[in-house]
């Protein structure tokens, strides 16, 4: 009985799909207004390449043309001449405009680009010195890493179940579609980088395509039933691009809307279509372009804002597409069409561009290794703070509360005892070792009441209220915070130090939850807010390379927030308002009438403020603490005393 199924042709459709997905990451990218969920976009690719690149291979099985090495061979051809491109232009320019930090941290991003695994690399890179998403020149590789990874199995999948009956192959992607999909719904509330970055919370997206095709291949549709498809389905890709936004819980089960959207214009998709959106002559050459398209547009945005530390003026979002369209065409015509065009297979042997481009690719991705380890000699001009420098700043920040007494570890240990007379607790995120710092500087080396730090939230995963508490799905985290709950119980609190990072925020409702439990539970409990001081819109230690100066980092227009002069959202200020005893305003400690002038940025000895863009240093921690001792206020003098001594009343 002949096989009646389709096999896969070229269609107009896929490429105005690319347009549509392509084009709405750029937008999203270029902030351009009515795209704030425009990241969706790589979702849809993921869509595109589980039905493209199953129904080839399907396809090939099913005449006995499949050999595993020509397909990684075309997969290399495919993508990573252009990778490579990208990759050094934007290294070689971007050592004329970044700071050693981010230089090194561009070069091993170029690195992990290079070897399939940017990805892998933003998700370990996650925590407290991690760059904000807008400053990663080569960010937006995460998703090639994700696809090339996919690439790596699929076809062996693909061939170990097609040997069994067609009903086993299509159960089988049924099986993997929904334990991806079960997972990434589950994960995005407990790691939402690890659903965003790692494959197989990613993996349901490709399978989703690979039904897709199934549906195309087997049955084929009239007029009618694709325009209510392909209308359906861009319908739902649009509602994403526009609805949703960077504070959307994604990827999660949100993700399957523009997936399900591009997964009925792939099954909807025909070899004569003549849609309107998708198959006209702009949207399929924009489809042709949008692999490098996609490659190029990401690293000048970012180049610009390290070089100009501005936000995108509408005048500039005009000059960022035409650079883009320029080099767009550079890459395509210049590097990609050169090494590959759809439907050309004769390169077949890894003895030629294959496996020069292959070995390329491992040369520079030892090269970019080396220079991320040292950045300095690489980059372009004299700077005041040294890649090492930085590296040492930050990690000396964490010097004493490395040596603290953290709440789960109470009583376990000869160095944390439970106390016997009232203790100092302090709570908050990664800020809360500023507090610590500080306090400590203030004290000094006299006697003091025991010091007890939680351990900051940073790192509690899905941090949330549940009753008169906080949970957290993280389980080191949720241990300190039932050690916390515990110790009510057995330990007195004399003084609690709250120190975060918008400390009134949106997102501080679980941390302001607990400190209302304490109170009302240890009421005579005295409770200190430490207030923001100066966060910078790049880091600071960048801030003073360029400019070289630490003035720099207190000028306005370098400025991201300044309690008393750059307004933010307060929604917890009033609860929190209604426990507090004490605040530690660090503007008013510090600065003078004149804002931000006046604020020191430095410590008299030439320690910087700050190495990123909110966290003080060490050194800058602790002399804002001696300023602080010379102040004495009541509430730090409660905090001196022996253990024989009768602790000094607050008034």
């Amino acid at each position: 009985m002949p096989d009646t199924r389709r096999r896969l042709v070229y269609l107009t459709d896929i490429d105005g799909l690319r347009a549509l997905a392509v084009l709405s990451v750029v937008c999203f990218h270029l902030q351009i207004s009515g795209f704030t969920g425009g990241y969706v976009g790589v979702d849809i690719f993921f869509v595109i390449s589980g039905f493209l690149i199953s129904g080839l291979i399907r396809d090939q099985i099913h005449t006995g043309t499949f050999h595993f090495s020509a397909f990684y061979i075309r997969r290399v051809n495919r993508l990573l001449p252009a990778v490579l491109a990208t990759v050094v232009t934007t290294t070689i320019v971007a050592a004329f405009i970044l700071q050693p930090g981010a230089f090194g941290s561009l070069a091993l991003s170029a690195a992990a680009g290079v070897l399939s695994a940017a990805n892998l690399l933003f998700y370990f890179e996650s925590g407290y010195w991690d760059a904000s998403a807008e400053l990663k020149p080569l960010l937006h590789l995460w998703s090639l890493g994700v696809e090339e990874q996919f690439y790596l199995f699929w076809p062996a999948f693909i061939v170990f179940m097609t040997t069994s009956r067609s009903q086993v192959y299509r159960w089988g992607l049924v099986v993997v579609f929904l334990l991806s999909l079960m997972s990434c719904i589950r994960y995005t509330t407990i790691d939402s980088n690890a659903s965003f970055y790692l494959l197989p919370f990613r993996i349901w997206q490709f399978a989703l395509g690979a039904i897709a095709l199934e549906i195309w291949r087997n049955n084929p549709l009239n007029e009618f039933s694709r325009q209510v498809l392909r209308s359906l389905g861009l319908a739902l890709c649009g509602i994403s691009i526009v609805a949703f936004s960077e504070n959307t819980l994604f990827p999660g089960w949100l993700a399957l809307i523009p997936s399900t959207g591009a997964a009925l214009v792939l099954a909807s998709a025909h070899e004569t279509s003549r849609s309107v959106w998708l198959s006209n002559p702009l949207a399929r050459k924009l489809g042709e372009l949008s692999y490098s398209l996609y490659l190029v547009h990401w690293p000048p945005i970012v180049l610009y804002r390290h070089y100009s530390l501005s936000d995108l003026t509408p005048e500039i979002k005009v000059a960022l597409a035409v650079i883009t369209l320029v080099l767009t065409l550079l890459l395509h015509y210049g590097i990609e069409q050169k090494f590959y065009r759809r439907g050309h297979y004769s390169n077949t042997s890894w003895r030629g561009l294959a496996g020069y481009t292959l070995g390329s690719s491992l040369v520079l991705a030892v090269l970019l290794f080396t220079v991320s380890e040292d950045p300095d000699r690489f980059i372009s001009g004299e700077v005041l703070l040294s890649a090492e420098t930085i590296q040492d700043y930050q990690s000396r920040r964490f010097d004493l509360t490395r040596k603290a007494c953290r709440i789960d570890k109470l009583g376990e240990t000869e160095r944390c005892p439970i106390p016997e007379a009232g203790a100092v607790l302090f709570l908050g995120n990664s800020h809360e070792v500023d507090g610590y710092n500080m306090i400590a500087g203030a004290l000094g080396t006299g006697r003091h009441r025991p010091l007890v730090v939680f351990g900051s939230t940073n790192g509690c995963r899905d941090l949330s209220v549940e009753t008169d508490w906080m949970r957290s799905e993280d389980s080191s985290c949720q241990r300190r915070i039932n050690a916390l709950r515990g110790s009510l119980a057995r330990v007195k609190w004399h003084t609690v130090i709250y120190s975060a990072r918008r400390p009134y925020g949106g997102n501080k409702e679980p941390l302001v939850t607990v400190l209302e439990t304490l109170h009302h539970q240890q009421p005579n409990t005295h409770i200190v807010v430490i207030e923001d001081y100066l966060s910078t819109r790049r880091g600071c230690a960048s801030l003073i390379n360029e400019f070289e100066s630490a003035k720099a980092c207190a000028t306005l227009k370098h400025l991201s927030g300044l309690p008393g002069l750059i307004e933010e959202s307060t929604p917890f200020k009033e609860r929190v308002a209604a426990i507090t005893d004490s605040k530690l305003d660090k503007v008013a400690l510090l600065c003078g009438e004149s804002l931000p002038d006046s604020c020191p940025t430095q410590t008299p000895l030439g320690h910087p403020m700050s190495i990123d863009e909110h966290h003080l240093t060490l050194e800058f921690a602790q002399w804002t603490g001696e300023q602080l001792a010379e102040k004495n206020p009541f509430w730090l003098q409660a905090l001196r005393y022996s253990v024989e001594e009768k602790p000094p009343a607050i008034n």
